[in-house]
């Protein structure tokens, strides 16, 4: 089964629209797909059920030990349910930083929910933009990430940030779980248009992530507002926009790990803790 975490510290970068878009490619590719909202606002959610979502869900797993398949429900769409953030994962989260929270091994909840979970060939976690213990248990849980990124002027600033994290909790994953080093399976630029600050952003992102950018940008367009409102992903509101296409060919280079053989990002700090496996990059204990 893979996991991947759609994650980025930055807000507005399209985070859940990616996450409501791949995960409805995955399961156009006959992957048996589920997505976690893990997102108290519960817009990933919401992108499926406009009407509103159930009151239960991923804080029901976290705080009363239900299992993540009796909270998913059903999408419309074939091969794809959807597991709602649930009416208390606010304050789950803060009780996850909280030594008085949900007891020893709390920044572990989520890896064992998903170790229990059977019958899914991917799960697809839609997180906050804000970095919280929720969040870094995700990290635990997962096997890779997946960066989205608006070309705009402080695009970079969010992943710094975040790449801090992911090093530092890959070095936990080695030492105190099976899991492996956490991976960035690859960087997606989205909500790009055709002024000269998009394209010259683009390259930048380009240049630091290298070939874990993957090759086609999600452009900027009404219809993921349409479809949304509708509770529809635009790849199956418009199957033939140009964004439609690019979350498909999204989905298709994390199946297939796009990058691989690739230099890693030429502007990261710490490239020598950084090793190469099937073009994602490894977070590892330099020492």
């Amino acid at each position: 089964m893979r996991s991947v975490a759609v994650t980025n510290a930055k807000g507005g970068v399209g985070k859940s629209t990616t996450a409501i878009n791949m995960a409805a490619a995955l399961a156009e590719l006959d992957r048996r797909t589920l997505l976690i909202d893990a997102d108290p606002s519960g817009n990933a959610a919401l992108g499926y059920f406009a009407r509103g979502t159930p009151s239960a869900g991923l804080a029901d797993a976290l705080l009363d030990g239900a299992r993540l398949d009796e909270v998913a429900v059903a999408s419309e769409f074939p091969g794809l349910d959807v597991v709602p953030p649930g009416d208390r994962l606010g304050a789950c989260s803060d009780q996850m930083g909280s030594t008085q929270g949900l007891g020893q091994g709390r920044e572990f909840r989520v890896r064992r929910l998903l170790k229990g979970l059977a019958g899914y060939d991917a799960v697809v976690v839609d997180t906050s933009p804000v970095l919280t213990p929720l969040n870094v248990a995700i990290l635990y849980a997962v096997a890779d990430i997946l960066i989205p990124i608006d070309p705009c002027v402080a695009a970079l600033a969010g992943v710094r940030a975040l790449e801090d994290l992911v090093r530092t909790v890959s070095e936990f994953r080695l030492e105190f779980t099976d899991a492996g080093p956490l991976t960035i399976a690859g960087v997606l630029i989205t909500r790009a248009d055709r002024t000269l600050v998009s394209k010259q952003i683009e390259a930048e992102v380009r240049a630091y992530f290298g070939g874990l950018v993957y090759p086609r940008v999600v452009p900027a367009s009404v219809k993921f507002r349409e479809a949304y409102a509708r509770g529809t992903p635009l790849i199956h509101y418009d199957r033939f926009n140009p964004g439609a296409a690019a979350y498909r060919a999204a989905a298709a280079a994390y199946l297939g790990g796009a990058g691989a053989g690739l230099a890693s990002p030429a502007g990261a700090e710490g490239l020598d803790d950084r090793e190469e496996d099937d073009g994602r990059l490894d977070y590892r204990d330099a020492s």
